[in-house]
């Protein structure tokens, strides 16, 4: 079957304020952003089996607003390589150890470790917006150029 991962960069986040950016939350255009991506996704019966996201607040309210909105039935799920300033290798290795190698799972994270791992996974390094989706499709697991960016959904896009 392979392994389809949605890369999804938290939604658009206000300033950091006492609570350092660990704490920062979705910005009000952040939220609006998300919910319509969600709608698109709830239109194509979108379900992935598992969600990923950083522990960082704004990736966590990005997944679980995201989850609602489309109806996904899995849980978020935290996982700290998905913090920024972590390495793809690491993320691969947690996918690895929690035996994700085949279906449909979305990470949730930040940007450069996103793009990173696009580039990892299919030869060719991107940047992600805010709010922003890639679909990286990896016929044989996730490995190096080993997949292939088949969608791209990113705030203002209208289909």
């Amino acid at each position: 079957m392979g392994l389809v991962l949605d890369l999804l960069r938290h939604g658009l986040s206000s300033p950091a304020g006492s609570g350092g950016d660990r704490l920062r939350e979705l910005s009000e255009q952040g939220v609006e952003d998300l919910r319509a991506l969600a709608e698109r996704l709830a239109a194509e019966r979108w379900a992935p089996a598992r969600i990923l996201s950083s522990p960082y607040r704004r990736a966590l309210q990005t997944a679980m607003l995201v989850a609602k909105g489309a109806a996904a039935a899995a849980a978020v799920e935290p996982l700290p390589e998905l913090e920024p300033e972590r390495e793809p290798e690491g993320v691969l290795e947690a996918l690895a150890g929690l035996d994700v190698r085949e279906g449909h799972v979305l990470l949730v994270g930040h940007q450069p470790l996103l793009g990173l791992l696009v580039g990892h996974l299919t030869g060719t390094e991107r940047g992600l917006a805010a709010g922003t989706l890639v679909r990286v499709e990896c016929a044989g697991g996730a490995a190096r150029n080993a997949g292939r960016v088949t969608r791209v959904f990113a705030p203002g896009d209208s289909g």
